[in-house]
């Protein structure tokens, strides 16, 4: 039987045609959702949508790339900021995701009493809502009724400006997605951990080898393509994850923690008592999505680079 993939496209078409029709209804589904949002976000970006005379929604007018000029000429100190902002974001948050779970994950490997509690326990974080975690958390940060400083001052340590510092913000958006993270990164390296064969650990243990060498000889292979697999994925989920920031900072103090999707939403929905400026929210999430594009393709570039490499 000759394979489909030397046939002509015509001919497959001809041959296939039902197929493609029972996925007609699916793709103008998956177009409306996904392609217009996206065809429209450019279009408007290239408008004076919210900036013209009394930002009107209704009469706007096609200005090309005079957005992007206008940011590139004089913003680029903001732009320069939101993506060093962006990627410090994403990469300390991944590098302590990896950290967390896998030295969790290594604990919960070990023969332990009450394991199936210690489990548990770790999942309930992941188990109450994000939005209403972010909340507790923000009070927890209050400067003068969180339980944080509370805990600091007991120990005789002066309270702390957790939300209203750049470097205090920075930690304490770390923790917090910490907290909210966790739970899968240890999960999914404790059952990776747990489908490597016990036997492997056995000889090594016979040849001598201590736990640290079983652990960078035997273990760490074996996760490898877990890790690197869970650090792309996660770092470009966490290079727009929205909901920390906002809830936690509001990408304050200043400009010190806001990324590109915080600064498209503060644009777009008048922060602060501004005026809302539809065109300039659009652009700033049209080159956050390029430059989420740009990632993508290094990610698959690297996957397949790592893939050879594990061979």
């Amino acid at each position: 039987m000759a394979d489909l993939r030397d046939q002509t496209l015509a001919f497959r078409l001809r041959r296939e045609w039902p197929a493609y029709v029972y996925l007609l209804p699916v793709t103008i589904v998956l177009l409306f959702l996904n392609a217009y949002p996206i065809a429209y976000t450019i279009y408007i970006s290239m408008t004076d949508f919210g900036t013209g005379p009394k930002g009107s929604l209704l009469h706007y007018h096609y200005v090309g790339l005079a957005n992007y000029d206008y940011v590139i000429s004089h913003q680029s100190s903001t732009i320069l900021q939101l993506v060093g902002n962006s990627f410090f974001w994403a990469g300390g948050c991944i590098a302590l995701f990896l950290l967390v779970g896998l030295g969790l994950a290594c604990v919960l490997n070990q023969p332990l009493r009450g394991k199936t509690i210690y489990r548990t326990l770790i999942l309930l974080p992941w188990a109450f809502p994000a939005f209403i975690t972010l909340l507790v958390w923000a009070g927890m940060w209050d400067y003068e009724y969180g339980i944080i400083n509370g805990v600091l001052n007991a120990i005789g340590i002066h309270s702390v400006d957790w939300l209203l510092s750049p470097d205090n913000a920075w930690a304490a958006l770390f923790i917090t997605n910490v907290w909210l993270s966790f739970p899968f990164y240890t999960v999914v390296f404790l059952a990776t951990m747990q489908a490597i064969p016990k036997d492997l650990y056995e000889a090594a243990s016979i040849d001598g080898a201590g736990a640290l060498s079983q652990f960078r000889r035997i273990t760490l292979p074996y996760l490898r393509p877990t890790i690197v697999f869970v650090g792309l994925m996660g770092f470009l989920f966490t290079f727009n994850n929205f909901y920390p920031i906002y809830l936690l900072t509001n990408g304050g103090p200043g400009l010190s923690t806001q990324i590109f999707i915080t600064q498209s939403y503060s644009d777009a929905f008048g922060a602060h008592g501004a005026a809302p400026l539809y065109s300039t929210a659009a652009m700033y999430s049209v080159l956050d999505f390029l430059i989420i594009i740009v990632l993508t393709v290094v990610v698959i570039w690297g996957a397949d680079l790592t893939r050879n490499w594990l061979r």
